[in-house]
């Protein structure tokens, strides 16, 4: 809207949208008090008016609501300027008005929602976090007590969630949410952290009121239950505690007992609470899980991390096929951390999809070298199941594949059994999403699960990498070599390619040969080396 003002502050005209806008006719509005049309109009306004009118300021900017006829408010942004007319003798200001009422209500909403879950409204992990270490601050500068940090696990949602759907899933989590509310007291802090997964800080730290707090929260989600055909099906938590300053004096420690102490608490039986218990044993443990934790993060945020390859025979032609991608981390001292625990490490914290996402960046990378170098090689790499439930996953092995201009056809996905089992109508739609851009696919660790068998014939994949278990020691065990010859007949009778894994001696080499098996890979045939090692420039 556009207002003109005397030098006074008195309304002279307003234009027909900002008329709309007030709800009133112009005859209401002239010559009244421009600040009149405001809501709690900053004090000093109409001294501030009075300094653009005279020319002692070129303009003023603030944020005020004004009314309308009807008694709702609007948020306006005003932009006041002089407007001088006779050379100077008449005075007026021209204010405009830009109606930012949405504008703020988006910009409250998304502010709402970087700190709160939106299915339950409570606050999320990236605030409970927040709020635990304001609470810490506090606790170490004694200017509050200690305080308990408690998590809840829903027991066996995946099994409510996969009977009934995630509608009904989600309808729990928000009636899990309501019953804490009314619980816990409105001192606490209570989030939820994920999945079915919520955290609380009570403001308390003597065992018998935390005790009394988990029982009640373990008694309000017993009185729940979500309806299966004709059975009520009983909601059950279990709790793990963790007090400050005892199991911690960061957020990350507190959270690590207290994870450690809830699946304690699903090994007594499930609905029930377990306090941590400060033993050596059980700090070692927590020190361990942070000191990990604290390691994939360096890795994601630093350039510590990089790619060895070990060559993979093609056994018919005795020559070397392709390479398989495998992760190395830098230790600072001219060694490497152990893999395996890096990787554990980032599949309990969530961070295994940032990681897997930086090594098909490295792939990637790697494979453009080599063709500039005018060397075709086709390489291998580890996908982790949860990357399948990562919705990022098909854009960025796009991404990176045009970014680099990589041929498809040379990136091999590798996906443990079980992985691959876990969701395989998920996983099975992102492997035909990525077979479609061209990359191919191999399943790790064949033979290991129950139904390999059952489900090859489902699952896209060009290659079956027989688990390391029936390889190692093959020329020792007759049993593990008519094991062998029937997962490559049935891989055969798929069109699949088979790879032995673990190829360690001359012996076992000439018994894959006798039977049939494509590929083979371990330290006879070559070990992990660095690209520039393998590959030099």
């Amino acid at each position: 809207m556009v207002i003109t003002q005397d030098h006074r502050g008195r309304v002279l005209s307003v234009n027909r949208y900002g008329r709309w806008l007030c709800g009133k006719a112009l005859t209401n509005i002239r010559r009244r008090a421009f600040i009149d049309l405001l809501s709690a109009a900053p004090a000093d306004l109409p001294e501030r008016l009075t300094e653009v009118a005279e020319g002692r300021h070129h303009g003023f900017r603030h944020e005020t609501a004004m009314r309308r006829e009807n008694g709702d408010t609007l948020l306006l942004s005003w932009w006041h300027t002089a407007w001088h007319l006779d050379d100077g003798r008449k005075r007026r200001v021209i204010s405009i008005g830009l109606d930012i009422s949405d504008q703020r209500i988006a910009e409250e909403h998304i502010g709402w929602l970087s700190t709160h879950d939106p299915l339950t409204g409570l606050f999320n992990r990236r605030r409970f976090i927040e709020e635990g270490r304001r609470w810490l601050s506090a606790t170490a500068a004694g200017t509050r007590p200690g305080f308990a940090l408690m998590l809840l696990d829903l027991d066996q949602f995946k099994d409510i969630n996969d009977l009934n759907g995630h509608h009904q899933g989600d309808r729990l989590l928000q009636e899990v949410a309501r019953l804490l509310r009314d619980t816990l007291r409105q001192s606490d802090v209570i989030a939820r952290l994920g999945g079915d997964e919520f955290g609380i800080l009570l403001a308390s730290d003597q065992p018998d009121a935390i005790e009394q707090a988990a029982s009640r929260c373990c008694q309000a989600l017993a009185d729940l239950s979500v309806q299966q055909g004709d059975a009520n099906l009983p909601v059950t938590t279990s709790i793990g505690i963790g007090i400050c300053p005892r199991d911690g004096e960061t957020i990350e420690a507190l959270l690590a007992n207290a994870d450690i102490a809830m699946y304690q608490a699903k090994a007594q039986g499930r609905n029930a609470w377990h306090v941590c218990s400060g033993d050596d044993e059980h700090r070692e443990r927590i020190h361990e899980r942070v000191y990990w934790e604290q390691r994939v993060r360096e890795t994601l945020s630093g350039d510590g991390l990089q790619m060895h390859f070990q060559a993979i025979l093609d056994i018919a032609d005795n020559e070397i096929s392709h390479h398989e991608a495998l992760l190395r981390v830098s230790d600072g001292r001219g060694g490497f951390l152990a893999t395996q625990h890096l990787i554990n490490a980032a599949e309990q914290s969530g961070m295994i999809v940032q990681l897997d996402e930086r090594v098909i960046q490295q792939v990637c990378h790697h494979l453009a070298a080599l063709n500039r170098a005018g060397i075709r090689a086709q390489l291998a790499l580890n996908l982790s199941g949860m990357s399948f439930r990562n919705p990022r996953l098909i854009s960025q092995v796009r991404h990176w594949i045009r970014h680099y201009q990589v041929d498809p056809q040379d990136i091999i996905f590798e996906i443990t059994e079980t992985a691959a089992l876990a969701d395989i109508a998920a996983t099975i739609e992102v492997m035909q999403a990525l077979k479609t851009l061209g990359c191919r696919f191999a399943l790790d660790d064949f033979g290991v699960g129950f139904s390999s068998l059952y489900y090859l014939k489902k699952l896209p994949v060009d290659f079956v990498k027989i688990d390391g278990s029936f390889i190692r020691h093959l020329h020792e065990n007759d049993e593990h070599k008519v094991l062998i010859q029937a997962l490559v007949d049935v891989a055969r009778a798929f069109r699949l390619k088979t790879v032995a894994e673990f190829v360690e001696n001359p012996a076992i080499l000439d018994i894959l040969r006798e039977l049939g098996v494509d590929y083979a890979q371990g330290y006879h045939i070559d070990r992990p080396q660095a690209f520039d090692t393998l590959w030099p420039a």
